[in-house]
């Protein structure tokens, strides 16, 4: 089987590279700047002058620490200027539809409202004026805004795809590389499988059946018709009823219903919305017909979702940033990566006993996670699950070639420059 590429830019530098870089190119030592070019390897061919280019990345949380650092995403965003295109850097709004707060006003999932997820982002770092570009949600105003693109899967059928991301010309993923409690991993895969999707394809990734009302749980206050943003819902006999051709599956009903009677925390098993996500993600690149890239930045490697506000130190060192236009040969080199690295000692890695280069941590680290979880010690995620889902559909291929790349000024050979390092 033929070999994908991935490109990789190491976080590790021999001290001896600095004196062969000329003092006026001093910059081109840093992660950011060979982050800029190595996007410009895989986008090069993919934009035409004029053309819209979408960067997908996330935003974090309100009070998260581990997303992407803005100044990477900005020099991101020059580089495809460089090129030619028009970009514009966006996430997605989270399912539902109310901020709940805590007692000191702390809102909890910010991203499910327009305005508070917009002051998440700046708060971030996330702004038009820093990232010299517009700055969005990509299917606001509510997350109801999606094109809807066919694709058959195993698990899924059509993708519902943030209108903004569909309207573009080119997408490139801008993913953090870390530890996730569901999939195991969270790269480009995740990054366009769930984060571009709209509320309804976030939705059909994580459940397998559409909602339902618990009639002996319903009061029938009425406050779900109030708040259903497409009037999808009615009260049939004092209680509440779901118009299931109407419905977009947003479950802004589910955040306003005091009672509970909405049944909706039935998912599917972990394995299936791996392979879910998988899919997904091979459906949304569908649409692109190859105009299409994604980067991977390997740094910070926390053992949770960017989302999490709670992440411990990074479970190994830094790694670098990695490159390909095949986003399953990216993930999979980044897995192999991170699992090939010494495990950092006070990390979740010390705590689940994979600190030695070789061991599988990202699978052990998650599954730690979910045996600390009443209820859930069965839980057992698996990376390999949605990297094969997404293989089968022929979205890429888990073997590739790993090509170590230099846009500085570097020695008289690239492997010189490693070669001096490994010594």
């Amino acid at each position: 089987m033929e070999e994908s590429e991935v490109y990789y830019v190491g976080a590790h530098v021999p001290i001896t590279y600095i004196s062969r870089v000329p003092s006026t190119k001093w910059y081109t030592h840093s992660l950011v700047y060979q982050t800029k070019e190595l996007a410009g390897k895989v986008l090069e061919d993919l934009i035409s002058p004029g053309q819209i280019v979408v960067i997908k990345v996330h935003f974090g949380e309100r009070y998260t620490q581990a997303y992407i650092r803005p100044i990477y995403v900005r020099k991101v965003v020059d580089k495809v200027k460089e090129l030619g295109g028009r970009p514009f850097v966006c996430d997605t709004l989270f399912s539902g539809g109310r901020v709940l707060r805590d007692d000191g006003g702390e809102p909890v999932w910010s991203r499910r409202a327009l305005e508070e997820a917009l002051l998440t982002a700046a708060m971030n770092g996330f702004t038009n004026e820093t990232m010299g570009c517009p700055v969005i949600f990509a299917d606001a105003p509510k997350g109801l805004s999606y094109k809807e693109h066919p694709f058959k899967g195993k698990y899924i059928d059509r993708v519902y795809i943030a209108s903004a991301i569909a309207e573009a010309d080119v997408l490139l993923s801008l993913a953090h590389f870390k530890g996730h409690d569901v999939m195991a991993i969270g790269g480009a895969l995740k990054n366009v499988g769930v984060g571009c999707s709209s509320k309804r394809g976030k939705w059909w990734i994580h459940h397998n059946a559409k909602l339902t009302v618990n009639p002996s749980k319903c009061t029938g206050c009425g406050e779900c018709l109030r708040q259903c943003p497409v009037g999808a819902i009615e009260i049939v006999g004092g209680k509440a009823n779901i118009v299931s051709e109407l419905c977009v599956d947003c479950a802004f009903c589910i955040d306003y219903c005091q009672a509970r009677a909405f049944t909706s925390r039935t998912f599917p098993s972990i394995e299936e919305q791996e392979a879910r996500v998988g899919e997904s993600a091979a459906g949304i690149i569908d649409y692109f017909k190859g105009k299409a890239a994604f980067v991977n930045l390997a740094m910070d490697i926390v053992p949770l979702c960017d989302c999490d506000a709670f992440q411990g130190i990074p479970i190994v060192p830094d790694i670098g940033v990695l490159a390909s236009k095949d986003p399953v040969a990216l993930d999979r080199a980044c897995v192999d990566l991170v699992n090939a690295s010494p495990g950092i000692p006070g990390s979740m890695a010390d705590e689940a006993k994979v600190l030695e280069p070789g061991a599988e941590k990202l699978n052990t680290i998650a599954r730690m996670r979910w045996k600390a979880t009443p209820g859930a010690t069965h839980v057992a995620p698996d990376w390999k699950v949605m990297l094969q889902a997404a293989e089968d559909l022929g979205l890429g291929k888990q073997k590739y070639r790993l090509l170590r790349m230099n846009f500085g000024y570097p020695p008289k050979s690239i492997e010189e420059l490693f070669e001096s390092y490994e010594a």
